[in-house]
């Protein structure tokens, strides 16, 4: 149980740094985890954009060359005459080589760029939804993956019946804070994981309750740590904020919050969907 406890408590602190900006600085230390130098497989992965440079540092999702699928067929054609073995060890190595980089790797090819940036335009300007939000959650780093794992670790191992609540609080945490990041693994699988959890439970007050501390908990840490220039002062005040907030939701009557959530999803319900729900809340819990 102790375990379990610092288990959960680990996955939710992770998921919290990756949310701010300090998580940038956390990702740029998986960077040189493994030698970049390229080899032939590269060169071919990387022939298309280094022929017409579409897309920029971001012509990962444009290229059609590095989303897993893709890569796969671009190591295989690289060569005539190397061995089954020579293209897996090497598909993984180029595909460990993206992972690595604050960038990643998309999760699948953007074929109309023209279409894609109207459509990022749109977003931004009706929505403020950052177009490097909208590449960022269609693809994935290494960093985003050690993040993910631990976090769909803590929600599928150990929760006993009487722990909705607290599955609630540590599901709706982990959402909001995979939106934030634009972690796509972490924010589906949370998502998933408790909207599953939501239809089959008997004791829907308590689910309700535990969302909304759940979210409200995370959301005032990163909000309070992503105002401040110096991470670490960020983080420290992020943290002393999210101590009071939690303390407040004890003598607070959560119903009352309940129902204002239900208002401003009513309200903004099209800002909601557009942004992919989790986005969504980030952005509507800065009415609070």
């Amino acid at each position: 149980m102790f375990f379990l406890k610092r288990l959960r408590q680990a996955a939710v602190g992770i998921a919290g740094l990756f949310s701010v900006p300090f998580g940038k600085k956390i990702e740029k230390s998986f960077t040189k985890i493994i030698d970049d130098k390229p080899t032939i497989y590269d060169d071919k992965i990387d022939k298309f954009y280094n022929e017409t440079h579409i897309g920029g540092f971001t012509h990962r999702h444009f290229d059609g060359s590095h989303s897993p699928i893709q890569m796969w067929e671009k190591v295989k054609a690289t060569l005539p005459d190397d061995t089954n073995f020579e293209e897996f060890k090497n598909y993984v190595l180029s595909l460990s080589k993206d992972l690595q980089t604050t960038m990643g790797i998309p999760l699948f090819n953007i074929d109309n760029k023209e279409a894609y940036d109207k459509f990022a335009n749109y977003m931004s300007s009706n929505f403020s939804v950052k177009k490097s939000w909208l590449l960022d959650i269609q693809s994935v780093n290494l960093a985003e993956i050690f993040g993910a794992t631990l976090g769909v670790v803590s929600l599928m191992f150990g929760w006993k019946q009487k722990e909705k609540e607290e599955f609630a609080n540590h599901a709706s945490s982990l959402i909001l804070a995979g939106a934030v990041s634009a972690n796509p693994i972490l924010l589906i699988v949370s998502l998933v994981s408790w909207a599953k959890s939501y239809t089959k439970n008997k004791n829907k007050k308590a689910f309700k309750e535990g969302t909304i501390k759940g979210l409200l908990g995370m959301g005032s840490f990163i909000m309070s740590a992503s105002l401040f220039a110096s991470p670490l002062l960020g983080i420290i005040i992020g943290l002393v904020v999210l101590i009071v907030v939690k303390r407040k939701l004890k003598k607070i009557e959560v119903s009352e919050i309940y129902d204002w959530f239900k208002k401003q999803i009513k309200e903004h319900g099209k800002v909601l969907a557009a942004m992919g729900g989790g986005a969504g809340i980030a952005v509507m819990m800065g009415g609070l």
